[in-house]
C-alpha cells in the first residue's frame, strides 16, 4: 500500500508488510527531494523533521486495527541517531501501543548503515465535524 499526503516529501511511503499491531514501510529518499537544496548545499541531508514526517505517514497508512480515523496530537520522542543522505532506503518499524486511552506509534527508522533514528507520535481519534 502506498499513500500520498500533503507534505514535503516527494516521495511516498511504501507499505512492506503490514502487521496486527504495527507495519514494515519503506521510503526511499530520492536525490531529487526538494529539501536537499537548502539541508545542506554541498553536503545533503535529510532533515530530521521529514524523518518525523515519515513516521506519520506510516502511522496514518497503517492504523491500528480497532481505529480508523486517528489524527496526531503530539510529538512525543525523538531521537536522531545518524543521518540519512540522497538515495537512502528508510525503513520504518511502526508498532502501535494503547496507553491510557490514547494511541501511541512507536518507531524505529534505519538505512543500511544501521538505525538512524526513533520516534514516538501520539494520536487521538479525529473528532467529527
Amino acid at each position: 500500500m502506498s499513500v500520498a499526503f500533503a507534505t514535503p516529501l516527494k516521495h511516498t511511503v511504501d507499505t512492506l508488510e503490514g502487521r496486527p499491531s504495527g507495519a514494515l514501510t519503506r521510503l526511499t529518499v530520492g536525490a531529487d527531494e526538494p529539501v536537499f537544496r537548502g539541508h545542506y548545499p554541498g553536503f545533503p541531508i535529510f532533515p530530521g523533521v521529514c524523518l518525523v514526517e515519515t513516521v506519520h505517514h506510516a502511522a496514518l497508512a497503517n492504523p491500528p486495527a480497532e481505529e480508523a480515523g486517528l489524527e496526531l496530537v503530539a510529538v512525543e520522542s525523538v531521537r536522531f541517531l545518524s543521518p540519512v543522505f540522497p538515495d537512502d532506503d528508510v525503513t520504518v518499524e511502526l508498532e502501535w501501543k494503547l496507553k491510557a486511552g490514547a494511541w501511541k506509534a512507536h518507531a524505529v527508522l534505519s538505512t543500511s548503515r544501521g538505525r538512524t533514528a526513533q520516534v514516538r507520535l501520539g494520536y487521538a481519534p479525529r473528532e467529527a465535524s
